[in-house]
C-alpha cells in the first residue's frame, strides 16, 4: 500500500508531538498545519508546513488540496474551532477527517461536560457535512491515570479511590508512546476508505482497582490508603462541576465510568493492534520507573484533584 498524505494540527501538543514523530518516521508525507507564531523550528526532517487561521476556512482550503487525511489534536481551549475544518474540508480533496477525541464514548451526562460536548459536536457536524470521519479511542492515558491523580490514583502518596465497583472493574489505558505508534500504524498506509466511520480502539493495558492497589503495596511495602466513593457521589460531583464550571468534571466522569464498567462499553470492539510493539506492563511502570510524567498542570488545578482523597 502507498503512503497517505497526512496533515496534522496540534503538532506541539502533549499527544500531537509524539504522533508527529511516529508518523514522520514511517516515511509518509506529513504537513503540519500551524497558527501564526507557532514554533515550527524543530520539526522532523521532511515535514512540510502551512500557516492557517482557525477562524478562517479560506486559509485552510488551499493547505489541504494535496492531503488525504487530516488529524486534529486540538487543545481543550480550541476544540470548537475544529468546526472551521468542517467548513473547509468539503472544498478540498481530503478523504478522512480524524477530530480530537482520544477517550471513550460517554453517556448523556458526560456529553454535558464542556470538553466532551465540544468533541461530540465537531464529530457530528463533520458527519452531517458528509465528511468521511474516524476517531481513535484509548480509554485513559497511563500518564494521567498513574502519574497524576485524575482517576484517583496517587502513586507517590500510596493512595487510591475506589468509585462504585472500580476495585473489581477494569481500567483500560494506554501510554502516550503506544498511542503515537498506534496512529502511525493506522494512518500511514491504510486506505482512508477502510477507516471511514470507525471508532478505532487502542488497548495497551488493563487492570482492576484491586490489581493497581496490589502493585502500590508492592512498591511501598504497605497497603495503600483506600477511599470509597459511591456512584451517587460521583454523579453529584459531576453535576456540581458542570453547574459551577469546575474543571474536575471530566475526572469525576472517568471515575464513574470506571466504577460502572462503562469505559469498556464506551470503547467499543473495533480493536487495532500495533504489530511488533512491546506493550508496557503495570509492574514496569510502577516498580521499574518506566512511568513517564504527565504534562504540567497549574498548582491550583492539582489541588482540586488532591482534594478528592477523603
Amino acid at each position: 500500500m502507498s503512503f497517505n498524505r497526512i496533515a496534522i494540527y496540534g503538532h506541539r501538543g502533549w499527544v500531537g508531538s509524539p504522533v508527529l514523530r511516529a508518523l514522520a518516521a514511517t516515511g509518509a508525507p506529513i504537513k503540519v498545519l500551524h497558527r501564526a507564531g507557532s514554533d515550527i523550528s524543530s520539526l522532523p526532517k521532511g515535514v512540510s508546513t502551512a500557516e492557517i487561521d482557525l477562524d478562517d476556512a479560506g486559509t485552510i482550503i488551499p493547505a489541504l488540496q494535496d492531503i488525504d487525511i487530516v488529524l486534529s489534536f486540538a487543545a481543550r481551549d480550541v476544540l470548537l474551532k475544529q468546526h472551521t475544518f468542517v467548513k473547509a474540508i468539503p472544498s478540498t480533496n481530503v478523504k478522512l477527517f480524524v477530530p480530537s477525541d482520544l477517550s471513550f464514548r460517554v453517556d448523556a451526562q458526560g456529553l454535558r461536560i464542556p470538553a466532551l460536548k465540544a468533541k461530540h459536536e465537531v464529530e457530528e457536524a463533520a458527519k452531517a457535512a458528509g465528511i468521511p470521519t474516524a476517531v481513535v479511542l484509548v480509554g485513559a492515558f497511563t500518564e494521567s491515570a498513574l502519574a497524576f491523580p485524575i482517576l484517583g490514583i496517587d502513586v507517590p502518596g500510596n493512595k487510591i479511590i475506589f468509585t462504585g465497583d472500580s476495585a473489581n472493574q477494569q481500567l483500560f489505558y494506554c501510554t502516550r508512546n503506544y498511542v503515537a505508534a498506534g496512529y502511525a500504524s493506522i494512518f500511514a498506509r491504510t486506505p482512508p476508505s477502510q477507516l471511514e466511520g470507525r471508532a478505532i480502539r487502542l488497548s495497551e493495558l488493563k487492570a482492576t482497582g484491586n490489581e493497581i492497589a496490589a502493585v502500590l503495596k508492592e512498591k511501598h511495602g504497605a497497603d495503600p490508603q483506600k477511599f470509597v466513593h459511591s456512584i451517587e457521589k460521583a454523579d453529584a460531583e459531576i453535576e456540581h462541576c458542570i453547574k459551577n464550571n469546575i474543571p474536575t468534571a471530566l475526572s469525576w466522569d472517568c471515575r464513574k465510568a470506571w466504577g460502572t464498567g462503562y469505559i469498556e462499553k464506551g470503547m467499543g470492539k473495533d480493536f487495532w493492534e500495533v504489530e511488533g510493539y512491546k506493550k508496557a506492563t503495570l509492574r514496569e511502570l510502577l516498580l521499574e520507573g518506566k512511568l513517564e510524567p504527565y504534562k504540567d498542570v497549574p498548582p491550583q488545578i492539582k489541588q482540586l484533584f488532591d482534594a478528592a482523597f477523603h
